[in-house]
């Protein structure tokens, strides 16, 4: 393991230049342009160009995939995939201490959207893949990493990788925690929908994505609530401000899968108007929704031994011209959730007059702990750290439940915080370099 060390750290300055490009990248969705030269933007494109054209003077063989994905590859036969994606979700700019855009080291950690999910992890794996080439090591398979553009909003650009390239025998996303994710819950999102009658709400907007919980909302009414609403955020100790005529809530940022890690910025204006006024849309939240992120409320929480409890997290208001569109996204630890939630939702909808659009989602992803993929991964894991924790299952969604042999595996050591969507998003230097050394000994542990 010392010879891995000083191998690795030979090594580092050469990953954080990488990640130093891809980090400036603003690799944020811009508006979808299927088929076209920047489907998901500039700013994914330009990282995607960036990252092949640095897996080429590195001496990989680089693919392009119709600009939705990418692929740096070496060795032949059947197919290792490290999945991991260049796409960022968007940023608060006024929340971040430091650029969100550029690679900024403090304390031991590498500030920066994108460090941690999935930017840092896909250079750890490349500099992994680039030692293995660099020692001449001859893999029996095809070691390949591919880089998509769309994973933080629909995965689109794995659906066009798979429909091009096909599916890797073996796979492992280097996106979510270690020791190992064997099992990922279903996600499923809809839309509470309506009519905006008789009701003292004039607008009200927050979120940007179905996967973060939101951190600001804005709202106008039709009555002077100000200084009550003042004394509601003193007196619950939450952060706010009247602007002119629009009430600002302030709440804080989180991994929709984990959404009591927050504080919903909805729930904060919905909770004052609840309190403070007949708002008919207030009462329904009241009721079914407000400081609820289990579903138990509305009725459809679910529990499973391993994968743990149903989440469900309010993401998006839309509530203007008229008309009312409340997004939440859920974390589902049964398959079941996709008949049970439209069925407690339109029990809860028709009694206040409203209704709901569900938006599709993806069934839970399983592999068996005691499968060889599994178990090689482990093995590396545990030589590097000597923690012989078990797999677990989480909530998140990653590449690998697109695909029937893999798992998520790494970055995040089992205490390292959980900064996934937030602002001031790191990685630290340590979890960067541990990285490195766990995908060098499995990449070697599987393609041989």
């Amino acid at each position: 393991m010392e010879n891995l060390d000083k191998k690795v750290e030979s090594y580092l300055d050469y990953g954080y230049s990488l990640l130093e490009k891809l980090i400036s990248c603003e690799s944020v969705l811009d508006e979808y342009k299927e088929n076209g030269e920047m489907p998901f933007g500039k700013g994914n494109k330009e990282a995607l160009d960036t990252l092949l054209d640095e897996g080429k003077k590195a001496g990989f063989n680089a693919f392009n995939v119709d600009n939705y994905a990418g692929y740096l590859e070496f060795g032949s036969g059947k197919t290792l995939g490290i999945l991991a994606h260049l796409d960022v979700v968007p940023v608060v700019r006024s929340e971040w201490k430091t650029d969100p855009f550029k690679l900024v080291f403090k304390d031991g950690k590498m500030y920066g959207r994108g460090t941690t999910d999935d930017k840092g992890p896909l250079v750890a794996s490349f500099i992994a893949m680039k030692m293995l080439l660099d020692e001449g090591f001859m893999p029996n398979k095809k070691i390949r990493l591919i880089a998509g553009c769309d994973e933080e909003s629909g995965s689109r650009c794995m659906e066009r990788y798979l429909e091009k390239m096909g599916e890797p025998e073996i796979a492992f996303s280097p996106d979510a925690s270690f020791p190992l994710i064997y099992g990922e819950k279903a996600i499923l999102s809809y839309d509470i929908i309506g009519e905006l009658k008789d009701d003292i709400i004039e607008s009200l907007i927050s979120g940007e994505r179905y996967n973060i919980v939101p951190s600001k909302a804005e709202m106008k009414i039709k009555i002077d609530l100000k200084k009550e609403f003042i004394d509601y955020l003193k007196k619950n100790n939450y952060k706010g401000e009247v602007v002119g005529d629009t009430y600002i809530a302030y709440g804080i940022a989180s991994h929709a899968m984990q959404p009591d890690n927050g504080l919903n910025a909805i729930y904060i204006l919905f909770d004052f108007l609840a309190k403070n006024s007949n708002s008919k849309l207030a009462k329904f939240m009241d009721k079914y929704y407000l400081w609820d992120n289990s579903g138990k409320r509305a009725g459809y929480f679910e529990y499973d031994d391993e994968m743990k409890d149903l989440t469900s997290n309010m993401a998006l208001a839309r509530i203007e011209n008229g008309k009312i569109r409340l997004g939440v996204n859920c974390r589902c630890p049964l398959d079941d959730s996709f008949e049970n939630i439209p069925r407690a939702l339109e029990k809860i909808t028709k009694e206040f007059g409203y209704d709901f659009k569900m938006r599709g989602g993806s069934k839970r992803h399983y592999v068996p702990k005691n499968s060889e993929l599994v178990q090689k991964l482990l093995k590396a894991y545990r030589a590097v750290t000597n923690d012989y924790s078990e797999p677990i299952t989480i909530g998140g969604g990653t590449y690998a439940r697109e695909m029937k042999n893999a798992v998520a595996f790494g970055p995040a050591m089992p205490n390292d915080e959980d900064v996934c969507h937030i602002s001031n998003e790191y990685m630290t230097i340590e979890s960067f370099i541990n990285a490195i050394k766990v995908y060098y000994l499995a990449i070697k542990d599987l393609a041989q």
